[in-house]
């Protein structure tokens, strides 16, 4: 005889398990050991089997089947029954009670064990006690792909499955687990106590005494008692994340590993395909963002995508335009810097709201809610914070590229957003005369509602013939004799008035004697006579050299 209920009952490792039936048929043995996934469990038995049960996968099945399907187990000669002791409706109620006249009529063991008693630890121990432990690595091999296959199959929201197999995984170990990102940010947990993750610099390779296609890392963070062990998932080789099971409850033994070859493949695949759905969706709605950005929807489209995007037609908006330039005039993006794009606006997503910031090629938008917490001096400075953060990170990473914002004009309501996003591309747009006309080459945040200028004139003259209108006689000599020459009579002019017309901080500036500095003044007076103390002729010259860098990336 091998191993039978009687045994399972007198090795006492399971307290909780009671025996509510008589004891007629405990010597029957068992010869496997299967949780009931479906109603018609019989065709997929091979006989003698142990059945675990919480009776849900009888819910939606009469009172008669149930009773059919009970019969085609007893002709299994299956040895009996572990049940949940809750059956919540009245039907399950009534299923049960039919369960337990069977069984008593035709001497079946049925054994109660208590919710919180998961049916895998009990599977576990009794294929130890039936097989040799390769033969035990084999059969829960099978068993746990099937049960995680289960939830593939029948469970159509990716967010629902992985949160499912996140639970049966837990069953499974007996111990929690969870998904987090590279940054160490939960995104998935088995229980409801949400941690970040980090990686110690204490961690190592562990080697489980099975055959393995994974690598395992292993680690014990400071101020806790138990072990994590890691493993790290790689989505389409873009997306890192980290599978982490935490050593709390239990030891993890050569039977939780061989299920880690199961769950670590079953989460690959549902991972993939929730991001894929999430990316799919991210991109429906960034598309409908853009045509609500650009103007191209009309009134009632505009209002049915508000709807989607939740924005309000009485509140006040503004939108930023963040910008990725290739440095040294390099043109196209390379595949390595559009991944750098990626990091970036995951990046950005650790200041900002995440909920209206989409990427579009080497630009992100952000539309930003205006509260009365925050005033416009405070998210500028905010933004020129996160500017010089980006920027000092690309560097870091030797990416070539300068992180630019242009800050659009503020709106009330949805159907303005267009104004706000186009008057934050004139911003980058100008960015370059902004730059030299204010002597400063790393401005790089722009507040559209501090350069009216640019917006009135530049914006709305479109040709070379408008904005030379705006140049001075005298410019136009200075800057062909700086053609004629190769000279810098142009640049020094355009610093000297930058700095309220200081001939040290001129020198200082452009790195010359400061004599140097004033032989050119004096040459920039003889050639076009002006008058530094007449403010209108220098607000003429500054207007003109506006307009003349402006024509520079015309």
């Amino acid at each position: 005889m091998g191993y039978t209920v009687k045994d399972l009952l007198k090795s006492n490792k399971f307290p909780e398990m009671q025996l509510i039936n008589d004891d007629s048929g405990i010597d029957r043995e068992i010869k496997g050991v299967r949780i009931i996934e479906v109603a018609d469990m019989e065709k997929f038995l091979g006989g003698g089997e142990l059945l675990l049960t919480s009776m849900r996968a009888y819910e939606a099945t009469e009172e008669d089947a149930f009773l059919y399907h009970l019969k085609e187990f007893d002709k299994k000669q299956v040895s009996g029954f572990i049940v949940k002791c809750y059956q919540r409706t009245e039907h399950l109620k009534r299923l049960f009670d039919i369960l337990m006249e069977f069984s008593q009529e035709h001497h079946l063991p049925v054994i109660e064990i208590p919710e919180n008693l998961y049916f895998w630890k009990i599977i576990k121990y009794i294929v130890l006690q039936l097989c040799d432990i390769e033969t035990a690595k084999l059969k829960y091999f099978k068993m746990t792909h099937d049960n995680l296959s289960n939830i593939l199959l029948n469970v159509i929201d990716s967010r629902e499955s992985i949160e499912r197999i996140l639970f049966l995984i837990s069953t499974m170990l007996g111990n929690p687990v969870g998904i987090y990102n590279a940054d160490g940010i939960c995104l998935f947990l088995s229980n409801s106590e949400t941690q970040d993750f980090r990686i110690e610099k204490n961690i190592t390779e562990y080697k489980p005494g099975i055959i393995t296609r994974y690598q395992y890392l292993c680690q014990k963070r400071k101020n806790t008692k138990y072990v994590e062990y890691i493993i790290k998932l790689d989505i389409f080789k873009r997306q890192e994340m980290y599978f982490v099971v935490s050593e709390q409850n239990e030891p993890l033994r050569e039977l939780d590993f061989v299920a880690l070859e199961n769950i670590i493949i079953t989460l690959q695949f549902s991972l993939i395909r929730h991001v894929m759905e999430e990316n799919l969706e991210k991109r429906y709605l960034r598309d409908l963002e853009y045509r609500l950005l650009n103007g191209s929807l009309s009134n009632d489209e505009e209002n049915e995508v508000a709807g989607m995007l939740g924005l309000n037609d009485a509140e006040i908006y503004r939108v930023v335009t963040f910008r990725m330039d290739t440095m040294k005039n390099m043109g196209k993006f390379t595949n390595a810097q559009i991944k750098e794009i990626e990091l970036v606006e995951n990046e950005i997503i650790r200041y900002l709201p995440r909920e209206h910031i989409f990427s579009q090629t080497n630009q992100i938008v952000y539309i930003h809610r205006e509260t009365e917490q925050e005033t416009g001096l405070e998210f500028r400075k905010k933004l020129e914070k996160l500017q010089q953060t980006i920027q000092e990170f690309l560097v870091n990473k030797g990416v070539e590229i300068d992180f630019l914002i242009g800050i659009g004009k503020t709106v009330t309501g949805y159907h303005e957003l267009k104004e706000s996003f186009k008057s934050s591309k004139i911003a980058l747009k100008y960015i370059k005369v902004i730059r030299r006309i204010i002597g400063d080459e790393d401005k790089s945040v722009i507040d559209s509602t501090k350069i009216g200028f640019f917006y009135h004139v530049m914006e709305k003259m479109k040709n070379i013939n408008q904005l030379q209108a705006f140049i001075p006689e005298s410019l136009n000599e200075l800057r062909q004799y700086d053609i004629q020459k190769n000279g810098e009579l142009v640049d020094t002019l355009e610093c000297y008035l930058n700095v309220n017309q200081s001939l040290k901080k001129t020198s200082e500036l452009m790195f010359i004697h400061y004599r140097t500095a004033s032989y050119r003044l004096q040459k920039i007076i003889e050639i076009t006579n002006i008058d530094f103390n007449n403010a209108a002729e220098v607000l003429s010259v500054r207007n003109g050299l506006i307009a003349l860098r402006a024509l520079e990336v015309m």
